[in-house]
């Protein structure tokens, strides 16, 4: 594999703390990926700061209101170019679509990814919520509509790869979080998958968070996790 596909989650609030990591990792990752954690504390300042390394960007931000509020929210990170930006499925396909006409009529290069059910999700907490949906029916009801809204990818969790490839094979891009090992601690992920097991049933980006940003030598697991591929 000569493409790295592991896009490393800065969760932090610190811009000094997220630099510095970034600095340390940026010759064994493919991306950074920057969410609301981030955003929250560091605005649009942190994301230009952390874009001077060099990096494609993930800006996941999980876009979901009325079609109008998301649609003008849109055109703001657009202007950031982003290589990836998430939108949440649940918004429904007047949203989405609202969202692939503007990024067709703006001409972005910025992709339009749609997130499905979160990795935090089992059965017993979709249940919870009123959706009755096995999790793998409502995520692939979602990629449907991903697909039919011109959407460039999903975020799913490792378990549902294969089903998602088999039926849409490379037409659609999978970003995939929920990466773990089998000796490390899951947190609040319930659907988790090794790095290698992901890649082989078809994950084309790997976002991994805690694994790299919480090991005692940073470059050094995004190496041994980029290797193990």
């Amino acid at each position: 594999m000569t493409k790295n596909p592991i896009y490393c989650a800065i969760d932090t609030n610190n811009i000094k703390q997220a630099c510095e990591l970034v600095g340390q990792i940026k010759s064994s990752v493919g991306g950074i990926k920057l969410g609301l954690e981030f955003f929250t504390h560091c605005g649009i300042d942190g994301i230009n700061q952390i874009k001077k390394f060099g990096l494609p960007i993930f800006l996941d931000l999980k876009l979901y209101d009325i079609p109008h509020t998301v649609k003008s929210a849109l055109q703001g990170i657009l202007a950031l170019e982003p290589e990836l930006t998430t939108l949440h499925t649940l918004g429904g396909s007047e949203m989405l679509s609202a969202c692939t006409d503007l990024r067709d009529t703006a001409q972005s290069k910025t992709k339009l990814i749609g997130v499905t059910v979160l990795t935090s999700f089992d059965e017993v907490g979709i249940k919870e919520i009123g959706i009755q949906n096995s999790l793998e029916d409502q995520v692939m009801r979602l990629t449907q509509l991903a697909s039919l809204s011109k959407l460039d990818g999903i975020v799913c969790s490792p378990h549902e790869i294969r089903k998602i490839k088999k039926e849409y094979g490379n037409t659609i891009q999978l970003i995939v979080p929920g990466i773990r090992d089998i000796n490390q601690t899951t947190n609040d992920q319930k659907r988790t998958m090794s790095a290698k097991e992901a890649v082989n049933a078809g994950a084309d980006i790997l976002v991994i968070g805690r694994p790299i940003t919480q090991a005692a030598d940073p470059e050094k697991a995004a190496s041994d996790i980029f290797n193990s591929l």
